[in-house]
């Protein structure tokens, strides 16, 4: 992969993945420390999500250890774990934000931005992969042998991340090969919603709508339009306006409608190429 360079309104907001494919949070700031220059990395909470009771924690810890009050949660956890301490958790009352932690630039292995459009929703996914197993460690997981262990359907509908080519896609299917499976990643899928035309036509015909169908031809011959997209059907009830079955006919017309494969872009990776599953998939 090209060696890039980001800056902070390119990278900000970017979702922050440690070595194990768990989110540790997202960018929003850079620490310009003595020797080095860091990412400040916050994480988000929403209303009735169980959260850190932040306020709490530092009570407890205030006891045991002289704190600023500005200390990231990262840090408050550590002491709290250090010491042997429960965390104590709220449910939030409102959508906040944490200020989680400090990376340093060393522990960043890549960074990676790609417009991604499947199923009909756009994002623009932004990467920050890790080179350390930071958010494991903050989750107090145990550590995870080099041989990942998962189910096929913990890798479908997540975002794929490789260690050397970046943001892949998300996996939407399993395939199959010689002897191994797969997933097949899409960067774009699309489907759009189409009308038969052309057995709509038929079938007003067939059912005695002789006016309605005369019409319907004239607006758009059947042989030269066999399809068309959905929203026609805002011209099909303009052009029946004035007839008695133009009802009839308007919810018949939503029994010819289908949905039809847009623009596709994917590649395939053999399930021997993930490396971790996590909130997301690193692959190699």
């Amino acid at each position: 992969m090209q060696r890039r360079f980001f800056s902070l309104d390119e990278i900000r907001d970017a979702m922050v993945i440690d070595s194990e494919g768990f989110i540790y949070g997202y960018v929003k700031d850079l620490q310009v420390l003595e020797e080095d220059v860091g990412l400040a990395v916050y994480i988000s909470s929403r209303v009735n999500e169980p959260v850190v009771d932040v306020e709490k924690l530092q009570s407890i810890l205030s006891s045991r250890a002289s704190l600023r009050g500005d200390e990231p949660l990262e840090l408050l956890v550590s002491l709290a774990r250090r010491d042997g301490l429960d965390i104590p958790y709220k449910v939030a009352e409102k959508e906040v934000k944490w200020l989680k932690g400090f990376v340093p630039v060393s522990e960043i292995q890549l960074i990676d931005i790609k417009r991604t459009s499947v199923d009909n929703i756009d994002s623009l996914i932004k990467v920050i992969l890790l080179k350390t197993p930071r958010e494991a460690i903050f989750r107090g997981l145990p550590a995870r042998g080099p041989k990942p262990v998962y189910r096929v359907d913990q890798v479908l509908n997540k975002i794929i991340v490789s260690m050397s080519r970046g943001v892949l896609g998300i996996a939407k299917e399993v395939v199959i090969g010689a002897g191994e499976i797969g997933f097949r990643v899409y960067r774009v899928r699309s489907f759009k919603k189409v009308v038969n035309w052309i057995a709509f036509t038929a079938q007003v015909k067939r059912l005695g709508f002789k006016e309605a169908y005369e019409r319907l031809v004239e607006f758009r011959d059947p042989y030269r339009f066999s399809k068309l997209d959905v929203s026609i059907a805002k011209d099909v009830e303009e052009v029946l306006k004035d007839l008695k079955e133009k009802d009839k006919v308007v919810v018949l017309l939503q029994e010819f409608v289908g949905v039809e494969p847009g623009a596709i872009e994917f590649e395939d990776i053999s399930s021997s190429d993930v490396v971790k599953v996590g909130d997301v998939v690193i692959s190699k």
